[in-house]
This record gives structure tokens, sequence and C-alpha cells, in this order.
């Protein structure tokens, strides 16, 4: 089986950015004078061998590095760009070295497609004189680096809007039947050099191919009539993003060609390490559900991938996190010794002593995530809006913690039983003072009074999503600015409601756009008619300075995504 990690933490430990976007190793920000840094990519190196070290003890047998473009020449290149790509590649030349070293196959991430000012010359954009360019970095690759043992290829999500340096992606695959015509032009070059394409669904609902990541009906038309041996399909768990509270995604199941199903360990959305997620027994569900039920060729792990945030935690080295840590171990562990129980594997991490109490601490921490971090009257429901399936939880993205009008109505409108969501938020926060004795006991390297006052804000934060409480709201101003003071680093909280209940008109609009299952609606197609979301996005406009303040800022446009 393979057991896939990714190989960015090493270079995020180099970078000197306050506020990182965490989806691939800031290559920019090691940089000096237009060439990669020597004395970072030294260190870079020597962090790489002692995390592969660590990787390679724990079970993993590959590891993927960012990215193919600093690895691709090109002769209409200028002359600074093409030393530059010449040196990454004798740089990273030695870090294949070091992962073959350990045992470690290595894969190179790669979008389709990254852009420059010089590749838009050559071909005005144009797909179908991209995708020869495409082809021929692959010939360059796999004939000058033998070490390498394929690629893990996305199409469905482009580069965020804040990502510097010489190239930046864009979405040029708008549909399934382009998509298809692609994967054959492509798979008979990894066929030819015995490399694996691990190409990846996740797509975020931008042009018709956006619902790649759940809808069965473009997965089909995506992979009619290939059969390749050098085709592996990489699958999140869910129909989403990295969330709790989604059933497995039922494309693993709806052919038998390889998947990879891809987990994350340093969660994004759940605090990024610095207070404990456990994943352990929501991936032995997931393992349940499908080894044996469905062709897993493999697991992908992420322990530093993913998100914004200005944590600083880099696993496995400078400033881990013992939560990451834990869950990279649970997660690998898991699918790669299945015939061992979470508990077998909780004792091989932890020890034989007390391990009863570090098993409750565990299970009180999860209570914590999945009915305080989360809102389970909205997350245990299913809804679609066009090509998104609506994450389980709105108000809290990365490091943001945001009670706006927007997200009231929606909590308001979408809830059934907003007064049990606020009984469960109270009654779980009395976790935190049994998780702080256990730790105090078992000497855990937990800081309760942090998770204290950031869950005591997010408590609040569930109240005023369904409250006009103004003294709270004071209330909850004054202590997030004292937060903010005393943790400038972590979270930041945003608390900008009316004293007004959300409009009935707005409680229409979400019960007309939004809908219970994946199936399209003959309402949804004239709903988004294309005209129609053009005026969505001037809508978008108009209420932005309601929603968290990285919108536009981060992450894909959302002109792109409206596509």
């Amino acid at each position: 089986m393979l057991a896939l990690v990714d190989g960015s933490a090493p270079f995020f430990l180099e970078s000197k950015e306050k506020h990182l976007n965490w989806s691939k190793a800031p290559l920019a920000h090691l940089e000096k004078s237009s060439l990669p840094s020597k004395k970072k990519h030294k260190r870079v190196r020597e962090s790489f061998y002692r995390y592969t070290k660590r990787i390679s003890k724990l079970g993993f047998n590959a590891v993927s590095l960012d990215e193919l473009c600093y690895l691709s020449e090109r002769d209409f290149y200028p002359e600074d760009l093409k030393r530059k790509i010449s040196s990454y590649r004798k740089k990273y030349k030695k870090l294949f070295k070091i992962a073959s070293s350990q045992g470690l196959k290595v894969f190179i991430t790669s979008d389709f497609f990254s852009i420059n000012d010089s590749i838009l010359e050559q071909t005005s954009g144009d797909l179908d004189r991209i995708i020869p360019l495409f082809k021929e970095s692959l010939e360059d690759l796999f004939s000058s680096f033998s070490e390498i043992s394929g690629i893990v290829l996305r199409i469905g999500e482009s580069d965020g809007v804040d990502v510097t340096g010489d190239f930046r992606s864009k979405l040029l695959l708008k549909n399934p039947k382009q998509t298809n015509s692609f994967l054959k032009e492509i798979l008979p070059v990894f066929e030819k050099y015995n490399k694996t394409l691990i190409f990846r669904t996740w797509t975020l609902g931008a042009y018709e191919i956006g619902d790649l990541i759940w809808n069965p009906k473009t997965y089909r038309k995506v992979f009619q009539d290939i059969q390749s041996k050098s085709l592996i399909i990489s699958l999140k768990y869910g129909e989403g993003d990295f969330f709790r509270y989604l059933p497995i995604n039922p494309l693993f199941f709806e052919d038998d060609k390889p998947k990879l199903l891809e987990l994350q360990a340093r969660r994004e959305y759940e605090g990024f390490g610095e207070y404990p997620s456990f994943v352990g027994w929501m991936y032995e569900k997931y393992r349940s559900s499908l080894l044996g039920k469905a062709n897993i060729a493999g697991i992908s792990v992420w322990t530093q991938t993913g998100g914004w945030s200005s944590f600083k935690n880099i696993t496995f080295l400078k400033h881990s996190s013992y939560w990451n840590e834990l869950n990279t171990f649970v997660s690998v562990q898991l699918f790669t010794k299945p015939e061992r129980s979470l508990e077998e594997i909780l004792l091989k991490f932890y020890g034989k002593k007390n391990l009863d109490l570090f098993i409750e601490f565990l299970k009180l921490s999860e209570e914590l995530i999945l009915n305080l971090l989360y809102d389970p009257g909205f997350a245990r429901q299913s809804f679609y809006m066009h090509r998104v399936r609506i994450p389980p939880i709105l108000h809290i993205t990365w490091d943001k913690i945001t009670v706006s009008d927007p997200f009231r109505s929606l909590y308001y409108f979408l809830n059934p039983d907003p007064k049990e969501s606020l009984r469960l938020g109270e009654e779980t926060f009395a976790n935190l003072s049994r998780m702080k004795k256990i730790s105090e006991k078992l000497d855990l390297p937990y800081d309760s009074a942090f998770q204290k006052k950031t869950f005591r804000l997010i408590l609040n934060a569930r109240k005023l999503l369904y409250s006009e409480n103004s003294a709270l709201l004071t209330e909850s101003k004054r202590l997030a600015k004292e937060y903010h003071k005393k943790y400038p680093k972590t979270f930041r909280f945003q608390f900008q409601t009316s004293k007004s209940k959300p409009s009935q008109l707005l409680g229409f609009a979400l019960k007309l756009f939004l809908r219970n299952r994946s199936r399209y609606r003959l309402r949804d197609k004239i709903l988004f008619h294309p005209i129609l979301r053009k005026i969505y996005y001037l809508v978008f406009l108009g209420i932005k300075n309601k929603l968290p303040d990285f919108i536009n800022r981060q992450g894909m446009p959302v002109r792109e995504l409206l596509q």
C-alpha cells in the first residue's frame, strides 16, 4: 500500500512570513537575489533528512515535494528564470537522494497549469498549445530524475490570490470532456517511463468540472474509456474539504480503479494542532467503510499542508505539535496496519501506563470539536448549492472566527433546534476542567488556559449566532480584544452583528437556492444561468464587508468560483 506524506514542512521552517498560505511550499520566501538561497536550502536539506527519517520509521513509504513548474526547463524562458530553475533542479536532486536513502518514493506536486508571462506569450493561454508543453515537462522530468516515482496532479483549484513567485496556476480544464482528453494525452507518458499519475478529484465548484469531487456523472465522464496501470485516483474522504460530519465519499465505490484516500493530520479547520483535535475514531470508521470494499491503493496524509494562518508549528520539526504528530501516527497505522485496533495503535504511541486516562482525554477533546467547534444541529445536515457541497461549519475558517449577519441568517434558518445547539455547547465546554486535570496528571504538552480562552469565545460566538444579546456582544468584543493582545499570532475573532432578527426574505432565498440532495434540480439550471451568476457577484461585492476579511485576499478569487 502506498503511504504518501507531504514534504513541505522543512521549507516552511525557513519562511519568515508572519501569516502563511500553507497550501504549498513557500519557495519564493527562500530566495535571495532571484535565486534559491544556498544557506536556507542547506538548512532545508538538513531538516528534510530529519523529517524523512522520522516519517519513514512511522510507516510512510513515499513523500511529495512542491512543485513541477520549478523543475521544468524551457528554452524560451528569460535567462534569470533559466538560472533559477537550473539551481532548483540541482537542489532538489539532493532532496531526492535523501528521500531515497530513507526508502521513500518521491512524487512531485503540480497544478494544471502554472502560467507566467513567457508561457502566455508562447501559448496565448490556449489549452491545445499548453497540453504539449505539459507533456514536454513530464518527459524532461522523468528522463532527468529517475528517483521520481510520479506526479500528484491538481486540476480543480488555482493558486490563491496571495501566492507570489514566478508562476501562478490557472484553471484550464473546465469540463469533463476536456479533462478526459487531457488524461488520454498524458497517461502514455507515465506508462512509457513506468511512473504513476495520482490524479486528484479535488474541485471547488468552478466551471462545469467543479463538481468532480462528489458528482458520479462528472466522474464517469472524466474517466470514461480510461484504463491505465499508471493511474491512481485521489479522493478526500468526504464530498468536501477536511471537515467532520461528512459521510464517506461515494466515488470510492464508483468503479474498480485504484483510489488514494486523502487524510489530514494538521487539521486546518480545527486549530492547526494548537489544541487536540483527534482524528482516530473518525478515521477508524472510514477504514471500516473502505478496506475490503473499495480498491484502496493507499493513503495520502497531510502533516503540514492546508489553510492560512500565523501558527508556526512545523510537524516533526521545530515547534512541532504533539497533537499533529499523534494524528499522523494514527492515520498511517490505521491503514498500513489494518489488523490493529485503534486502542492497540494508541498503546504503541503512548504506552500502557495510564492509557485509559489518555483515551478519556482524547474522547473529551473530540466532544469539544464535535459539539462546540461544530454546531451539530447544522453540521449533521447536508446542503448543496449549485456545484458545491456546503461545509458543515461556516463561521469558523482557518484562524478566523466570524459572527456577522450573513452567518447568523444561515444558522438561524438552517438549524432546526438552536436551543439544543446552545445546550450542547454549554455542556461540552465543561469538558475543559476534566481535560486540565487529566493533562496535569499525565504531564501532557497541553495549554489548557489557551484552549479554555479560545473555546469560551467560540461558545460566545455560538450564542451570538442565535440571539440579539447586545450585552453579550459587548462582552465578547472586550474578551476578543484581550485575547488578541495575549495571543497575537493565533485566532482572530470578529463580532459584528446587528440587533435585528434575520430577514424572512433571506430565509426564502436560502430555501430556494439550497438543496438537501446532491442531484441537481431543474431550478438549479435556471438559478445559476451565467447571466444570473454575474448578478450574484455584484451581490457579493455588496455584502463582502460583512464576511470574514480574508475573502478575496486568500484562496481562489470569488469571481472565478462563480464561473
